[in-house]
């Protein structure tokens, strides 16, 4: 359960990533 918990935690960080990407690009 702690290495599912950890895989999720990191596909969010990704998402978050790439949504502040996206928000820089068109600024």
């Amino acid at each position: 359960m702690g290495v599912l918990a950890y895989i999720a935690l990191t596909a969010a960080v990704f998402a978050l990533l790439g949504l502040m990407q996206r928000l820089v690009e068109r600024l």
